[in-house]
This record gives C-alpha cells, structure tokens and sequence, in this order.
C-alpha cells in the first residue's frame, strides 16, 4: 500500500464540531501548530445540524445552586454517571459560556430561567442557533490563525502508537491518499454515532469512527447502551427535530387506523393527558418516568407492523397562542421550513440521538492513553443512564478549554517521534482481516444499510435478548461474508472499506452492551428484565483486549 505523503504538527484535532472548534483555538492561542481532520466541513457534525432550530446551555446561576445542580444531575443519571466531571461542569459552565463568541458561535441568553430536560430545578439557558453564521464566523476566525490548518472530507484511518504513546495517526484525505501525520497528541472530538441507525437526528458524519479509533489505541468505553432515543418527524419533512415541549397540547397520538396509540397500553391510573404532559418534559426516552409509554409503545407497533411511517399527533389549535420565547422560537422556526403543528399531517417516530456513553476520560479529558485526548459527545462525561439537557454543549467548552490546557502542557514533554513508513504501512496492512469473499462494492453498501436498519429495530428504545442475539447474529454473518481488504486496496472505495469495518465492530459492540445489562434503567430499557436492579448500579466497562477482542466489566468507577 502507498503512502502518498508525510504531515508534520504539533497536534491533530480530529472533528470539526463545537469541542473540535473549541480546542483547536485553544491550542492554537498557545503557538502550538495544529491540524483539524474532518469528514464533512468545518463546523459540522450534531453541533451544527441543520435540521433543528436551537441547541441550549444549562449554566450554573450562582453559589447555592451549586449543589442543586449536581443534584439534578444525580438524579437524571441513575447513578450512572462521574461525580470528579460534574463538580468541574457545576464548576466551570458560567465562564465557558462567555467565551461562545471567542469561536464565533452565536448564543443568547434567555429571558427568566427554564427547567432543561430532565432538569428538577429552572436555571439559566443559554440558546445557540444560525449554523450558516456560525460557520462563517469560524471561518473567518481560524483564517486568523498562521498555523492552523483545515483539512476537509478527511478521515482518520488509524492511530499510531511508539514507545507506549500515540505518535501520529494515518489519514485518507479527500482524494483517497493514504497521509501519516506526525504529532505529539491527538484530540478525538468526533461525536456520537447516532448515524449507524437507520433514522437518526444526525449527520452523515456522527458515525462512531472516533470510538473504534479510541477502543483499538487502547482506551475504555463506558456506558455504550445509554442512548438517547428522541421523537423525530417523519412527515411532512423527514428527520426535523420535534419539540417534545409542544406535547403540553397534543390531545393524541394515533395509529393510521385513527386509534389512539396510548390508550390500550397506559397502566391503571395514568390518564392519557398526564401521561403526555410528563413527556412533553423531556426529549429523549427514559425508562424512568411513566412517560416512558409514550416511546415504547410507538417501538412496539413499529416492530410489530414493520411499519416506519410514525404516528399522527393531533393538536389543540391554542399551541400557537404560546407567546413563550421557547415555543415561539421553535414553531417560528417550524414555519420557515414549511411545517405547521395544527395545519399539517404530523408525524412523529423514535429517531437515534445522542449517545450518553463513549470514551473514558479525567477531568482534564485524557483518555489513559498517553497522548490520546477525547472531548466532546465522544467521550462518556457527566451524563449517565439519562443527560439533562443543555448539558452536552457545555461540556464541549468545558473539557475543550481543559483539555487543550493540559495537551499543551502535556507537549512541552515530550519530543516528536519519526514515524518510517515502512511501520506506517504494516499497520496498514493489519487494518483488515480477511474474512468473506465477496469483493462487490454493491454488496458493501447493502452490508453497511442492513447494519443500520438491524440496529434501529433490535437497539431501538424496546430491546430484548432475543432480538439482541438475533441482531448479533446477523451482523456477524455480514461481516464474515465481505473482503474489506480487497475495497481498501482500490483508491475510489478506501473510505467505503473503512466506514464497513467502523460499523461493523461498533455495531457488534453495542448490540452486545445492551444484551450484558440485563435490566431497565434511564435510556436503556429490557422488554425482558423491566425493573431497574440494584446489582447493575455499575458502570459498563468496555476494552479491546487484542485485536477484534472485546471485553465487558461492571465496575463501579
């Protein structure tokens, strides 16, 4: 295999959304040379998806609400998530916020304060929103910086390892070259993986690859099966982000026969109204609260009828008397892209969000891997079993600024490493092992398609072990039906190869953390084990042990 050319820098930052920017300016502000990879464009990735109107940032408000909101935080995550990460968020948030317009993001402060998703107490929220502003901003910024450099339509093949630290990393730039970087750390700020379901509320470009390139450097994985799972619009326009609050005046949801959904599946005593005024509290599912019927019962007839058309919402007309920031917001944005809750056909189904698992990570973002650095969605951070919203973006300014801070300090350390290419292309050569026959770049395609759709339906928000065992099966059987090595070797399907190995493996290694957790709790519910067990109040460790060997711990870290 050749490798086309040879990159130097101080530091590789890999993803271009709010912590890749973050991080990047950061390290740049320090004289550090830096090198952005990303798969799409600068400013990409959920940070800046367009399909949504806003996103929000929950901030501390003053000294007493300090242990309010680790509270809150505490009790949204089921136990599940890391004290150390949360004090520093609790900590830290009202400084990050003030630096938004450092990295050209457009924010504004709402008026009085509101409850966040999940979120006992109201608080100041902060509301990002002009994405095509927001880039132009960004641009215009790094354009300022002499050593810092965008490389776009760019993905991260794999890290390179010497002397027990990451040394570099081998590129595919956007002609298909094989590039080695040469650098003293790299930064993973990647984001989830929400677009290995079939329907999801992501960009092409949230595809796990930063997990599978943290697992085979050497670092955890933590809380995988917690996935937020949101209600998406299907109709009248495909993958928009639907506002749950505005299920405060929906009178039903109803099935394509005109049946109410809700009605034959909601326990005595919960009436169809509180049941959607507790959802309209909160984005994703959980299995903690009793709104919980809602999602599931949405799931269950999707498996059942094979269906993915969603469900009718049927609105009171006083929706639109709402004169609140936050719902005038919204539906004003709803307007401008052709939609009317009231006037039009509404449809709504569980769609894959953000993902409240990934790397583990220290306070100051280190990964356990010397040289390996992990921020953003990618990393499991203060988040457990369910995430109070607003949280997420916070945390790409939090552990954006302190991870840069302690890389920097952390390459005032240590020298440059030479990378031969002769070692370069060997881990090249051991990127794929040759399993299936089948070498029809069509059949690669359809392999990465089926994964997606097996995910949707068997890792969606109802999960039980035979599906998850059937689910396995048959991605196991894709997998070993497919000669990868063959695409790598054509330039044209390098990056087609490298998505079907990244789906691949991450999908097998989900599949399987939801199928260890044999309970129900926050995101991840078990039609099989519905109770939430005391025994499981652990975190699920998950570390590639060698190559294309997985193991899963509970521990309680």
């Amino acid at each position: 295999m050749r490798i086309n050319r040879k990159i130097k820098t101080d530091v590789l930052v890999v993803g271009s959304g709010l912590a890749g920017i973050k991080v990047a300016k950061e390290l740049a502000d320090q004289h550090h040379e830096v090198l952005m990879a990303t798969k799409m464009k600068l400013a990409s990735g959920s940070s800046f998806y367009p399909l949504k109107a806003s996103l929000g940032t929950q901030v501390t408000k003053d000294g007493s609400d300090k242990p309010v909101f680790m509270a809150d935080i505490e009790t949204a995550s089921r136990g599940m998530h890391r004290q150390d990460l949360a004090e520093v968020y609790v900590e830290e948030i009202a400084e990050r916020v003030q630096e938004y317009g450092d990295i050209g993001v457009i924010s504004k402060k709402l008026e009085g304060e509101r409850k966040a998703c999940f979120a006992e107490h109201p608080r100041d929220i902060y509301l990002l929103s002009n994405w095509d502003g927001i880039r132009e901003n960004v641009t215009e910024i790094f354009g300022g910086y002499e050593k810092l450099n965008v490389m776009e339509r760019t993905v991260v093949i794999s890290l390179i390892q010497q002397e027990e630290r990451v040394v570099g990393a081998l590129l595919l730039d956007r002609d298909n070259e094989v590039i080695v970087v040469e650098c003293k750390a790299v930064v993973l700020a990647t984001g989830g993986f929400g677009s290995l379901y079939k329907h999801n509320l992501n960009p092409n470009d949230v595809d796990g690859s930063g997990h599978v390139l943290a697992l085979e450097a050497g670092a955890s994985l933590v809380n995988m099966e917690f996935i937020q799972f949101i209600p998406g619009i299907t109709t009248p326009r495909y993958k928009t982000l639907f506002g749950e609050h505005t299920l405060m005046y929906c009178r039903d949801i109803v099935k394509d026969s005109g049946e109410s959904l809700l009605d034959p599946v909601l326990p005595e005593g919960l009436s169809r109204k509180e049941c959607l005024e507790i959802r309209s509290g909160h984005g994703p599912f959980t299995d903690s609260l009793e709104s919980k019927w809602v999602d599931i019962a949405m799931m269950k007839e999707i498996i059942r009828t094979r269906s993915e058309q969603g469900f009718e919402l049927l609105y009171d007309p006083e929706l639109y008397e709402n004169d609140e920031e936050f719902y005038t917001v919204y539906l004003n944005w709803l307007e401008q892209n052709g939609i009317h809750l009231v006037g039009d056909e509404v449809r709504i189904a569980p769609f894959a969000h953000a993902s409240n698992g990934g790397v583990y990570i220290d306070p100051d973002g280190r990964s356990g891997v010397p040289g390996l650095y992990a921020i953003g969605e990618l990393s499991c951070n203060i988040e457990g079993a369910n995430r109070l919203g607003g949280n997420s973006t916070g945390a790409c300014m939090v552990f954006g600024k302190r991870a840069a801070a302690d890389c920097s300090r952390y390459m005032q350390e240590v020298e440059p490493y030479e990378i031969g290419l002769e070692t370069a292309e060997l881990q090249l050569n051991r990127l794929f092992n040759k399993k299936g026959k089948c070498t029809d770049a069509e059949a690669v395609h359809e392999a990465v398609d089926k994964v997606r759709e097996i995910l949707w339906y068997a890792g969606n928000v109802v999960r039980s072990e035979q599906q998850l065992l059937a689910a396995i099966e048959e991605i196991n059987a894709l997998e070993n039906g497919l000669d990868l090595a063959h695409f790598f070797k054509q330039q044209a399907t390098r990056k087609l190869a490298i998505k079907a190995k990244n789906f691949l493996k991450l999908s097998q290694l989900l599949l399987q953390a939801m199928l260890e957790r044999k309970e129900s709790r926050g995101a991840h519910y078990r039609e099989d084990h519905p109770q939430e067990k005391p025994e499981f109040a652990k975190r699920l460790f998950i570390k590639e042990t060698k190559p294309g060997t997985l193991s899963f711990e509970f521990l309680n870290q």
